[in-house]
């Protein structure tokens, strides 16, 4: 409907007009569309809210989820590093045990020098000889245990390599042919 003026009346004024609604019904409408404005404002408001607390605590949760990934990275590290450690320290063992050469009619003392210490060994005198001219050497399966072995060049040099620390003495190795001055 078009009023006088030329102007568009609202669809409220219309009806307000035809008699079917009152002036009280129309307000009424009208206070119950600006409520809902209001609130569909203040709940789209709450809603970004939630929103970005439930964000802030996906966050926290992903953070603490990196965390504990690294925190497990850390100790299978350390884990597969005592493996190895154990792995090797049984290995050494195993070489040693396999290519003891200690002889039990040994009858001559060889002495070495350890950590500033002197020890001896029981050696017969073809094992003085190649100890002498670095084929063989002198290996400890434990610190705190006396026990030495003697072993070969070859066993002497794979200890060597993965546990250092149990080789005791190994000479630099000797043409056959050099003479060797026990004094």
């Amino acid at each position: 409907m078009i009023t006088q003026k030329g102007g568009v009346m609202s669809l409220r004024d219309q009806l307000l007009k035809a008699g079917l609604v009152s002036k009280k019904q129309a307000q009424k409408v009208e206070a119950s569309n600006r409520k809902q404005g209001h609130d569909s404002k203040k709940n789209k408001e709450l809603a970004d809210a939630l929103q970005a607390e439930k964000q802030l605590e996906l966050d926290k949760i992903e953070e603490e989820k990196n965390k504990r990934k690294e925190i497990d990275k850390e100790l299978n590290k350390q884990r597969d590093l005592l493996i190895q450690q154990r792995e090797t320290y049984y290995r050494a063992r195993q070489i040693l045990n396999s290519n003891c050469l200690n002889a039990p009619n040994a009858t001559e003392s060889y002495f070495f020098e350890e950590n500033n210490k002197v020890r001896k060994v029981m050696v017969t005198a073809w094992q003085r000889e190649m100890l002498a001219r670095g084929k063989m050497g002198i290996g400890r399966m434990q610190d705190e245990v006396d026990e030495f072995y003697i072993i070969p060049l070859f066993a002497a040099k794979i200890i060597q390599e993965i546990a250092p620390q149990k080789l005791l003495t190994l000479h630099s190795e000797l043409d056959d042919s050099e003479e060797i001055d026990f004094y």
